[in-house]
C-alpha cells in the first residue's frame, strides 16, 4: 500500500523542488524572492494548452514554446519591475513582485477566461507494475524530469563559469562588478532560469491538475516552506526538503486524509520557523528576508 503514495509524494516534491530552487536562485543573485513564481507557473501551462490546441503542433513543442514564454515574461519583469527599483528598499521590491503576480493573473483571466483548461502529459497515462503496485507513468516521469532539471541547473551552478559567476554575484554584486562581471546580464539570466522553470512546473503538473489561474498558488506557497525547512539560501537543501516534503504529505493524505496534506506542510514550516528557522540543513536565514 505504500509504494503508490510513495511515488506519487515523490512526483509531486519534485514539482515542489522544482519551485523552490526557482525562488532561491533569484534571491540569491537579487537579494529579492519573487512572489509572482506562482503566476509563471500558470502562465506556462496555460501558453503550452493554447499551444497544444492548434493543428499540427506537437506536445513537446508546445511545452517548449511554454517555458520559454515564461522565461520571456520573466526577462520582462525583471526590465520593467526589479531593474527600477533595485536601489530602493527589500520591502519595495517584495511588493513589486507581488503587485506583478496580480496583473499576470489578472491578465490571465481576460485571456483564457475563468473556465479550467486541459493539458495532456507528454507521456501516455497508464498504470505499470512497479515493486508489486499500480504506479502511472506520469508519476514516474514527473519524477525522471524534475531530478534532470535540477541536476542540470546544479551542474551549471557548480561546474561551469556562468555559475561562478553567478555565485559572485550573490556573495558580493559590487566586488563582481569591479572584477568585471556583468551583474545587470546576470541577474536577467537568473529571473529567466528561475521563471523558465516555474513554467516548466506547471506544464508537468498541469496534467494532474486542470490548468486554471489559481493552478501554482498553492503549489507555490508549499515549495516556499520547504525553502524554510530545508535552510533559506541552500539549494541542494531546499530540493530535498521539497521532495520529503511531498512524500510526507501524500503518505498523510493517504493513510490520514487528504484534509491533512496542506495542515501537514504548512505546519512543518511553523514549527521549523519556531524550532529551528535556519533551516534542516542549517543554512542562516537571510537578513534580507
Amino acid at each position: 500500500m505504500i509504494i503508490q503514495p510513495l511515488v506519487s509524494g515523490l512526483a509531486i516534491g519534485g514539482i515542489y523542488a522544482l519551485l523552490a530552487v526557482s525562488f532561491l536562485l533569484t534571491y540569491r543573485v537579487s537579494s529579492v524572492l519573487n512572489f509572482a513564481q506562482a503566476e509563471f507557473v500558470m502562465l506556462g501551462a496555460f501558453v503550452a494548452s493554447t499551444v497544444a490546441g492548434v493543428a499540427g503542433i506537437p506536445l513537446v513543442a508546445a511545452a517548449l514554446l511554454g517555458v520559454g514564454a515564461a522565461a520571456l515574461l520573466g526577462v520582462l519583469m525583471e526590465r520593467v519591475t526589479y531593474r527600477p527599483l533595485r536601489n530602493k528598499s527589500h520591502a519595495s521590491l517584495i511588493i513589486s513582485t507581488v503587485a506583478v503576480g496580480i496583473i499576470l493573473a489578472q491578465a490571465a483571466q481576460l485571456i483564457w477566461g475563468p473556465n479550467p483548461r486541459t493539458l495532456p502529459s507528454l507521456v501516455p497515462n497508464v498504470s505499470i507494475d512497479f515493486l508489486g503496485s499500480r504506479v502511472s507513468t506520469v508519476s514516474l516521469f514527473l519524477i525522471v524530469v524534475s531530478v534532470a532539471l535540477i541536476v542540470a541547473l546544479h551542474y551549471v551552478l557548480t561546474k561551469t563559469r556562468l555559475g561562478r559567476q553567478l555565485e559572485a554575484t550573490s556573495v558580493d554584486p559590487d566586488t563582481a562588478q569591479l572584477m568585471g562581471i556583468r551583474t545587470g546580464r546576470l541577474v536577467i539570466i537568473a529571473f529567466a532560469i528561475s521563471t523558465g522553470l516555474a513554467g516548466a512546473a506547471g506544464i508537468l503538473v498541469a496534467p494532474m491538475f486542470s490548468v486554471t489561474v489559481h493552478l501554482g498558488a498553492l503549489i507555490a506557497l508549499k515549495a516556499f516552506a520547504a525553502c524554510v525547512i530545508g535552510g533559506f539560501g541552500n539549494l541542494p537543501g531546499a530540493a530535498i526538503a521539497a521532495v520529503g516534503l511531498g512524500v510526507v504529505e501524500n503518505l498523510a493524505g493517504t493513510f490520514i486524509g487528504t484534509d491533512s496534506k496542506d495542515l501537514i506542510a504548512f505546519g512543518l514550516m511553523i514549527a521549523f520557523l519556531i524550532v529551528r528557522p535556519q533551516g534542516i540543513f542549517g543554512a542562516k536565514v537571510g537578513e534580507k528576508l
